[in-house]
């Protein structure tokens, strides 16, 4: 089999429908499956998606209990058949051509360890999807007032790349891990997410394993992806301070800076 495309879904609502249901959709001359983990969920997104395992849309695991992001992909990818891994989250839908251009890419460049799409908002805005390498300050000033302030402020567009021409196809540092594909082998190599990561900061943190490989990260804009994307770790700085969300993305933080701090 040429792909296989992991979802991660906890308590998503429609979302996996949605994302599913375009998969579906997909031109493609080669076959793929879906597999989808489900970390626990109790909402209607449960139903669904045991209603699509039924009719063979999917395949279903479901460990007992919240993995976490990337370790609900490892687990999902433990079964995987394809050639190539697509990581996808729920709350993205493909356009009919999206995963033919993108295994298409990935056949014809071998030294390609991970590629992304160019993702849109709904809205049509795109999504600033890549980053540059960072230090755990830009994290603070992306999250405080201080974005605002020169010289920060140029500090702050250097490391979400506002510079980018988002319809070019370059090599870049990191791209989020809300659509990344993969070569299983690569996957395979690196031991796929590091699961000390519950939730945040695995993605740049896979970007970082592949390339000590010897392998590229691509961001690929020709093939195009719709994310209905709402920022689980936006607000101020002080406003996240008592946001759970926001505690597990500064826990990822601290882990992602102390383990590649002397590279």
């Amino acid at each position: 089999m040429k792909l296989t495309i992991t979802i991660v879904n906890y308590n998503q609502k429609y979302f996996p429908r949605l994302c599913v249901e375009a998969l579906k959709k997909s031109k493609t001359d080669f076959e793929f499956e879906v597999i989808v983990c489900d970390n626990n969920s109790s909402d209607e997104s449960l139903d669904y998606l045991e209603k699509a395992a039924e009719k063979s849309d999917i395949i279903l695991v479901e460990p007992g209990k919240n993995l976490g992001y990337g370790a609900g992909h490892n687990y999902a990818a433990r079964k995987a058949k394809g050639k190539y891994i697509l990581i996808l989250n729920t709350d993205i839908t493909v356009e009919p051509d999206t995963l033919q251009k993108l295994v298409d890419y990935l056949e014809e460049n071998k030294s390609v360890g991970i590629a992304g799409p160019k993702l849109m908002y709904h809205n049509g805005e795109v999504q600033q999807s890549c980053r540059r390498h960072f230090k755990f300050f830009d994290l603070f000033i992306k999250r405080s007032f201080l974005k605002r302030i020169w010289p920060f402020s140029r500090r702050y567009k250097n490391y979400i790349m506002g510079d980018f021409n988002h319809e070019s196809t370059q090599e870049v540092d990191l791209i989020t891990g809300a659509f990344m594909i993969t070569p299983k082998e690569v996957f395979d190599l690196v031991r796929g997410f590091d699961e000390r990561y519950f939730l945040f900061m695995e993605d740049f943190d896979l970007c970082r394993k592949v390339q000590e490989e010897g392998y590229k990260v691509i961001y690929y804009p020709e093939a195009v992806a719709t994310h209905y994307h709402k920022r689980l770790s936006e607000g101020s700085f002080y406003k996240l301070i008592f946001n759970k969300i926001s505690w597990y993305h500064l826990a990822s933080a601290l882990k992602y800076h102390w383990k590649w701090r002397r590279k």
